[in-house]
């Protein structure tokens, strides 16, 4: 019994030299993965005893990231504001903290290191074509698919519903699983050619414009919740008849998508899980959409526009100079806040010369990206990783040579590569034989 007693004494000293020498971390929390892919994205900290409120200004994140805390209980959640860098080293230090029964302070130190998810492109081949992940930098390269006339694809986790041509002028569609190379293929309403694919940040939701052999649909954009079933059916348009898209872009953490409607040019918003409709207004084309989801990249009669979702505030906007000279705007690519990735013509008219350029613009200036060889390529689709760190472009390093592929379903040069550049530094990381990246 007196050891007993002993014991127990010894073990509430401890626990009380612990209160008196302030909180401890016990553990800590973060998907390191997810973090570089979605803003809103959390680091816990949990310490040993309950921890009086933490100050924002007490805490330090290297590599600066901003972000908000709370503290709930023993916990300091960290919610960061963006995305953070892939494969990067970040180190926090929470200073000051102290119970909320004793005012002795101690510092919470944590270090993590961020994932650096998958990256998936197609490549064609001239009798099997392959569908490659790969890293934003290194020279990975693994065929996770291959099959003879594969027309696109969108990602479902480790799984993919892929297209392929038929052989008789039509699409087939499929569901791949990377993990066992199963495929399984899904009907469609009606023999038809597919197009504009892509899926959904849910994981089970997929679409696709739709035009079949008999007329009953053009250029019709479908809906398929593999969760639900096997049913393809039309997304609405205003007036409920099968919205008939121009181009169309999922909106980043959701099934909402917004499209352009060939009909009159409308620009709507969907709710593939509701149907709802919202339009958003009429404009001449839709280009892309913002990487943090706010925003649509539109145009009007006088140039390219940023269309705010949730308040249809419209913001017009030239191509920023480089090097003191204005370019001609081309296809552009909307990150966070009032920057862009874009392609821009440069001509020198005494010079009779023209640059083709990918460039990167703060809303001040332009900054060059990449040009090709002599001038001698074309620059194609352009897109931005999740966290605004990369961009992928679609490069023809030689016009004067280049030879059309012959698709039917989006067509490409034979010799057509993606260049993957370092936004921040402007360096090129790695390229690729491909093109169709998913991030």
């Amino acid at each position: 019994m007196a050891l007993v007693v002993v014991l127990a004494l010894l073990c509430a000293g401890f626990a009380a030299l612990g209160y008196l020498q302030g909180p401890k971390l016990s553990s800590a929390q973060i998907d390191t993965d997810l973090v570089t892919e979605r803003a809103g994205q959390q680091l816990r900290l949990f310490a040993n005893q309950p921890l009086a409120e933490v100050d924002a200004d007490d805490i330090s994140v290297t590599p600066d990231a901003p972000f908000t805390v709370t503290t709930s209980g023993a916990v300091v959640a960290l919610q960061f504001e963006a995305p953070l860098a892939y494969g990067a080293h970040y180190d926090v230090e929470v200073g000051g903290v102290t119970s909320q029964v004793e005012d002795r302070a101690s510092t919470l130190r944590y270090s993590f290191t961020t994932g650096s998810p998958p990256i998936y492109y197609l490549d064609r081949g001239e009798k099997t074509d392959e569908i490659v992940r790969t890293a934003p930098t290194g020279n990975e390269r693994t065929v996770v698919y291959s099959a003879p006339g594969i027309e696109q694809f969108a990602l479902l986790g480790t799984a993919a519903v892929v297209t392929t041509d038929a052989g008789d002028g039509t699409s087939a569609l499929s569901l791949v699983s990377f993990d066992d190379g199963g495929v399984e293929p899904i009907t469609l309403p009606a023999p038809g050619v597919i197009d504009s694919l892509d899926s959904s940040d849910d994981g089970v939701t997929v679409a696709f414009t739709l035009t079949t052999a008999d007329g009953a649909y053009t250029d019709s954009l479908m809906k398929l919740n593999l969760e639900q079933g096997r049913d393809i059916l039309p997304v609405p348009a205003l007036d409920g008849s099968p919205l008939t898209a121009r181009s169309w872009f999922f909106v980043p953490g959701g099934v909402t998508l917004a499209a352009q409607d060939e009909s009159d040019a409308q620009v709507v918003l969907v709710d593939t899980s509701t149907d709802a409709v919202t339009p958003l207004g009429t404009f001449t084309s839709l280009d892309s959409i913002s990487t943090d989801g706010t925003r649509l990249g539109v145009t009007n009669p006088f140039g390219p526009v940023s269309l705010s979702i949730s308040d249809l505030t419209e913001t017009e906007f030239a191509p920023s100079p480089i090097d003191g000279v204005t370019p001609y705007p081309g296809d552009f690519q909307l990150m966070r806040g009032t920057a862009l990735v874009q392609h821009v013509v440069v001509a020198d008219y005494d010079a009779n010369s023209f640059e083709n350029l990918f460039v990167f613009d703060d809303g001040r200036r332009s900054r060059e990206l990449f040009h090709t060889i002599d001038n001698a390529g074309s620059i194609g689709r352009i897109s931005v990783s999740p966290n605004d760190q990369y961009a992928a472009v679609e490069v023809v390093p030689n016009v004067a040579s280049s030879v059309d592929d012959g698709r039917t379903v989006d067509p490409r040069s034979t010799d057509v590569t993606t260049v993957f550049v370092d936004i921040g530094s402007g360096s090129v990381v790695k390229s690729v034989a491909g093109f169709d990246i998913h991030w």
